[in-house]
């Protein structure tokens, strides 16, 4: 009788057992493939962000300009804001005005000799009759500019600023913002407008 109920019971058993495998082995693709619907979310939602970051202007008066200790509260302290960025485009320009006024007057720079061309048929860019005159000009220019350690130091002050002011002005304009795209070009524009005149032959901007 025991023996009897041990035989009937095992199979029973062993059915119950294969149950529980199959099932399991058939919950497993579910949850792998809940795990690739949750990375194809995940993937789409990126993209869907990096979308919303296309650089386009905007209009806004809260928008921060440097650090977020910076970010205007209302209509008055957007325009305090512009104003800032026009007087940093106008001392930008005066800065590249005086540089020019400065170094770039000085007539020596602007020495070309009349007599480097040789008026030999057998010429040519390159030849060594031209080394030899680029070796002599580059002389020239050294021994008329000795090297001062005041007079270097300005210059390196005066274009670290210069470059300085320009990047900050650069990332006003990063910002996107219409109102401080327009006050950098207002800027350059008045300072182009004071000063512009000493700089004529200076490319930076």
């Amino acid at each position: 009788m025991d023996h009897n109920d041990m035989t009937m019971t095992t199979p029973a058993a062993t059915t119950g057992m294969m149950t529980m495998t199959m099932t399991s082995g058939s919950s497993m693709p579910s949850s792998t493939s809940g795990m690739d619907m949750g990375m194809d979310m995940s993937g789409s939602s990126i993209l869907m962000s990096s979308a919303e970051m296309a650089m386009v202007f905007f209009q806004s008066v809260t928008t921060p300009l440097y650090s977020s200790a910076w970010t205007p509260q209302g209509q008055g302290s957007y325009a305090g804001t512009c104003v800032f960025l026009i007087v940093l485009g106008l001392l930008h320009r005066i800065l590249i005005a005086l540089r020019s006024i400065i170094f770039d007057s000085n007539p020596v720079l602007h020495r070309h000799g009349k007599t480097i061309s040789s008026s030999d048929s057998d010429s040519y860019p390159g030849s060594r009759s031209d080394l030899e005159l680029m070796g002599g000009q580059l002389r020239t220019q050294w021994n008329s500019h000795p090297f001062k350690v005041a007079t270097e130091t300005f210059r390196a002050l005066l274009e670290v600023v210069i470059g300085g002011i320009g990047y900050l002005l650069m990332l006003a304009v990063m910002t996107m913002n219409v109102g401080y795209f327009l006050s950098v070009l207002g800027g350059i524009f008045l300072g182009t407008f004071v000063a512009g005149r000493f700089g004529t032959g200076d490319s930076h901007h």
